[in-house]
């Protein structure tokens, strides 16, 4: 998949989890982005992000008419830290959704998230 195509993921991600985020309560809508910011994938973790945020600004700042706040994790481009970074983002964040691994040396190594987080 090309850096443009995951752009595209990500942006198209935002906009499907909004409306169910929507009827989840007032506030902002908290998104964890589990992403390279070291490593062999530094450069891609940044556009994928910053295509992201694009989306989330093209839409006026907000998705579904709240705010949203991000939190990021620097995935090191090591997959055996999924698992630690997943429950930070979860539990420590609070995040309503959170998107990740954009590589293909990534699995899915941690388990199912509880209900309330969406993975996009």
């Amino acid at each position: 998949m090309t850096a443009l195509a995951r752009l595209a993921l990500a942006a198209a991600c935002a906009a499907a989890f909004a409306t169910s985020a929507h009827a989840q309560g007032s506030g902002p809508i908290k998104v964890g982005l589990m992403l390279p910011a070291t490593g062999t994938f530094a450069a891609l973790g940044d556009m994928i992000e910053k295509g992201f945020k694009l989306h989330v600004q093209e839409q006026g700042g907000k998705l579904a008419g709240r705010e949203i706040q991000y939190f990021r994790v620097d995935d090191e481009s090591d997959p055996s830290k999924a698992t630690d970074n997943v429950n930070k983002l979860i539990k420590r964040d609070r995040s309503t959704c959170w998107s990740a691994p954009c590589t293909r040396a990534w699995r899915w190594p941690w388990p199912r998230p509880p209900r309330r987080a969406t993975r996009c």
